[in-house]
Formats: structure tokens, sequence, C-alpha cells
């Protein structure tokens, strides 16, 4: 039985430092005392957690499967004092959530507004990514919640609800782009376009060669691949590059006046939301209370309400 949080901590700092000297530094404890401290806690389990090397030290297979089940609880412990904390009013509380680009340009902002009129001095986190990258995210307790693409759940990462919203993808150019004169334009038509792309494995990419391959075509390849929205758009509007979009990131900042969707039949794609938390661990209440707020603002979206109403 693990007896001390401490011996926790102090096992997950050798692992990320990679050796006693290096974590008992990070620590302010001495090397000896660090290692005792290790010693214990491989005595109270009954097995060896490291392989001792002259170079610093790695995980036994006792280690590795100790490992998730540490930072859970080394986690989820913070949490806890943080909850307690905030109930003592000695602060208020943090929520960390992640977001594709499409939710940060029209639910997300909403969401937050609202959750923190009625939570004031909570201080909110926020992080941008893909649908794979936020998965991730979640899985290494980076976040708490994720409102990313809907996807199959894991066993790090469970499903809250599906949001109730889409958006549709589209292969877009610049308003003067000649492909927009083009009549009866089809797939063919742009595959020797320059393209700007998100890297290969994620989420937009594998979608975007799919509309390719269901139509019997090779997906070209792209001349330039970035993650950061901002360089696609800006290729986009002003280069004659073409690329894969949503809805809400092609009218985002004004580029619906500069960028247009390509009307090529079979080229639209639904996407459809999701909330996502932590399988593991429990929810702050400010976390919850997010949740709430981010399918009102889906159902404003929706209805076009005005966003700054306040719930009661």
């Amino acid at each position: 039985m693990i007896r001390d949080l401490g011996q926790l901590q102090a096992f997950l700092a050798v692992i990320q430092h990679g050796s006693v000297g290096r974590a008992a530094e990070a620590l302010c404890v001495t090397q000896s005392a660090l290692t005792r401290i290790i010693q214990r806690l491989e005595e109270q389990l009954g097995v060896p957690l490291f392989e001792r090397h002259t170079r610093g030290m790695t995980l036994t297979s006792y280690g590795t499967v100790l490992e998730p089940y540490a930072a859970h609880l080394v986690a989820e412990s913070a949490n806890a004092m943080g909850e307690m904390a905030a109930m003592r009013g000695l602060r208020k509380g943090v929520v960390r959530v992640g977001a594709v680009a499409s939710a940060l340009e029209t639910i997300l902002p909403e969401a937050v507004d609202r959750l923190l009129a009625q939570w004031p001095g909570l201080q909110v986190n926020i992080a941008e990514g893909l649908t794979d990258e936020l998965a991730i995210m979640l899985a290494k307790n980076e976040i708490d919640l994720a409102v990313a693409f809907l996807l199959p759940e894991t066993e790090d990462m469970a499903l809250v609800s599906e949001s109730g919203w889409q958006e549709g993808c589209h292969i877009v150019a610049a308003l003067g782009h000649p492909l927009h004169a083009r009549r009866d334009l089809n797939l063919t038509d742009v595959v020797a376009e320059k393209w700007v792309l998100p890297p290969k494995k994620m989420g937009p990419r594998e979608e975007w060669q799919q509309v390719f391959l269901a139509n019997g075509i090779m997906p070209p390849q792209p001349a330039v691949e970035t993650r950061s929205v901002s360089v696609m758009r800006s290729l986009v509007a002003r280069c004659g590059f073409l690329s894969w979009l949503p809805d809400a990131l092609i009218s985002a900042g004004g580029m619906g006046e500069k960028i247009r969707p390509l009307m090529i039949e079979c080229a639209h794609v639904p996407r459809h939301f999701a909330i996502y938390r932590r399988r593991h661990g429990i929810l702050s209440a400010p976390s919850v209370k997010l949740i709430e707020e981010l399918r009102h603002a889906v159902k404003s979206l929706a209805t076009g309400a005005a966003p700054d109403s306040r719930s009661e």
C-alpha cells in the first residue's frame, strides 16, 4: 500500500528528470533523501520500479504500469486541494479547456464569458489544437475538457455529450482565384493546384484525403504543411493556394470577404462537434458549469440569440 503521496511525486520526478540527482535538485532535497524515498516505495510495493544505470534510471515493467496511476493520483490530489481552497475563499479555481479553432471562433468565447460572469475570480486556461492533439492533452491531464470533432471514445477520453452543433468543411480558394469562374468544377480540376494543409495523420488532412479517394482520385501532394490556421488562411487569401477549411474559419476575422468555398460537388463534408473529458477523475464545479454554458452557446448559435444574455 502506498502511504505517502510524496512518494509518488518523487517517483514521477525521477521519471521526468531521468536520474535521482537531477530530480533531487528539482525537488530541492538531497540525493540521498530522494533515494531513500524511492527505496521505501519499492519496499512497500515489493517490486523494483527503476533499473539503475551509470547514466541515469529507466522504468522497469512494474514502474511503467505504476506511472499513469501515480500521475492520476497526484493530479487529482491537486484538484481536490484546489477545490477545498476555493470553498474557503483562498482561491477561485482554474478551468483548463482545449478546443479546435472552429469552437474558439464560435461557441467558446460566449461560454467562457458567461462562466466568468457567474464565477468571479475564476481563471480559464484555453489551449488550441487539432482533435488528435486535444485527445493527447486530455490523456496527459493537461486540460480538463476538450471541444472537438466527434470521434470514438478511448481508455483516457470519455464523451460528455454531443454538442448538437455541426458545420461543413470545404475546399477553399481566394475570392479572385480563376477556379471560381469555372463551370462544372470537379476534383480533377484542383489536383494540380498549390495546396496548404495540416500535417499527415491529422484529422482534417485525413478527412480531405478521403474526399479524393472516395472519388477514385489520388490526393495531391501539398506544397506547404502547417498546423497554423492563420498561415493556411493567409496563403489562400494572398498567394493563390487552395486549402481545406470549415465554415467558421472561412468567415472568421473578415476572411469571408477574401476566401470562398469552391463549388465542387461531393467536396463538402459535415463535421459534428462534441465535448470530452478525461475518463478518470472528478470534474471541478467550474468545469461542470462550463459544459452547461457550452451547450447554451450552441443553442444561441443555432437560433441567432444574443450572446450576452446571462442564465439565471
